[in-house]
């Protein structure tokens, strides 16, 4: 029981630009896609991951700047973006 616990803790989404303009995202480690289309990102991570609005803008400028935005909203920790 504690184990599963902690796995309900973790909650870290990473945003990454690929080399070919594409867009890979993946939650606690798991894939999620691997290729999401420049046209189509903006929809995507809204419509099927939640981030919209704000979020999605401070999400796009961290990937604008460095290619990669981790998300952690983990219980254990406040909500916030980190460029890796």
């Amino acid at each position: 029981m504690l184990r599963y616990a902690a796995l309900m803790k973790r909650n870290i989404w990473e945003f990454l630009r690929n080399p070919d303009g594409t867009y890979a995202v993946s939650h606690n480690g798991k894939p999620l896609s691997d290729s999401i289309p420049e046209k189509w990102f903006e929809s995507q991570i809204c419509e099927h991951y939640g981030f919209c609005g704000k979020e999605y803008h401070e999400i796009r400028a961290q990937l604008d700047s460095s290619g990669k935005c981790t998300v952690d909203l983990s219980s254990s920790s406040p909500a916030h973006l980190a460029a890796s």
